[in-house]
């Protein structure tokens, strides 16, 4: 039987200073994921700012548009939560080893804010 996808939403993952992920969080009736690709670095400062742009992007390895796994989660082991970063919230995602993992849920806030609860029905209804 094939999982039913519940919910999904286009997400970022900011895995370093330099590295921000973008891609889709996926929540099925029995687990959570996450996978993106790297994010091109935005500059609107015209010529100028497209050729400081393509050499950071080249000194830090870009190019290489790869599918990245970040999570994939049963939902049993996870916990989640909205957390203020700055002057927006973060959908937070904790695992049972207690790791951590911010998504910026990208869309309108109702979106955002539906997330942790749509997690803890999916779990209830698992059990």
């Amino acid at each position: 039987m094939e999982e039913q996808i519940i919910k999904q939403s286009e997400a970022s993952y900011f895995k370093s200073a330099t590295k921000v992920l973008k891609g889709y969080v996926t929540l099925t009736e029995k687990r959570i994921i996450y996978s993106g690709i790297q994010e091109r670095a935005q500059m609107n400062h015209g010529v100028v700012g497209n050729v400081i742009r393509d050499k950071m992007e080249k000194a830090m390895g870009y190019g290489n548009e790869q599918e990245e796994l970040i999570f994939d989660l049963p939902l049993a082991q996870v916990e989640a939560e909205l957390k203020r970063y700055g002057l927006s919230k973060r959908l937070l995602i904790r695992d049972s080893d207690g790791k951590e993992f911010k998504l910026t849920i990208w869309g309108k806030k109702a979106e955002r804010e539906s997330w942790p609860g749509a997690i803890n029905d999916a779990k209830s209804a698992a059990k």
